[in-house]
């Protein structure tokens, strides 16, 4: 049902914003605004996707059974709300799966999110137009429950989940977090012909 609603509301702006007739175009605060929205929305979505997932297999495999279904799933469940002219992606610094490195492009934004926690300054979604593209950035943090895998090792993380992380992932730098700490970002693209602008 959250599926048909999300494709029934881009359908709807790409009408709306496709309607020669209606005699204006979309301006630039209003086109930001509907791809904040949107954005905000599919972040919203596929985090209770990850999350009510990851609870799930905690309470049912364990931690370790949780971190084998991350290592196979937490990508095609991030992708899971994706559509045609959307793509759907978290970024970070300190990557666990190597698909999550920061490009040169993010690192701009990154290092402005960074700046802001320093001066304890609120974080919030950005959008950022480049060639025929809409790019938005949410910040994540981590949770207290993300320390068991993305804590200190032998405090929150147990040696045998230690074991666990490093045989799936050798070159894991995503652990020696705290709770509130920056963790990454969420980094949805979405195409301008999804706005009339080809």
């Amino acid at each position: 049902m959250k599926r048909i609603t999300f494709i029934s509301f881009l359908l709807f702006i790409f009408i709306a914003c496709n309607n020669k007739d209606a005699g204006n175009s979309v301006q630039n605060d209003d086109q930001a605004a509907v791809y904040l929205k949107q954005g905000d929305s599919i972040v919203k979505i596929t985090f209770d996707t990850l999350r009510k997932t990851v609870i799930k297999a905690i309470s049912t495999k364990g931690l370790s059974g949780a971190l084998m279904l991350c290592n196979v799933q937490a990508k095609p469940i991030t992708g899971m709300y994706a559509s045609e002219g959307i793509t759907v992606g978290r970024v970070t610094d300190k990557n666990r799966n190597p698909e999550n490195t920061l490009s040169a492009f993010d690192q701009a934004v990154w290092e402005k999110y960074r700046d802001q926690v320093a001066k304890k300054d609120s974080l919030k979604s950005v959008l950022i137009s480049r060639n025929n593209e809409f790019h938005y950035y949410k910040p994540i943090f981590i949770q207290p429950m993300c320390l068991n895998c993305h804590g200190t090792p032998g405090k929150e993380i147990s040696k045998e989940l230690l074991t666990v992380i490093d045989s799936l992932y050798p070159a894991d730098r995503a652990k020696g977090y705290k709770a509130g700490d920056l963790r990454g970002m969420w980094h949805i693209v979405f195409t301008k012909q999804m706005a009339g602008k080809d």
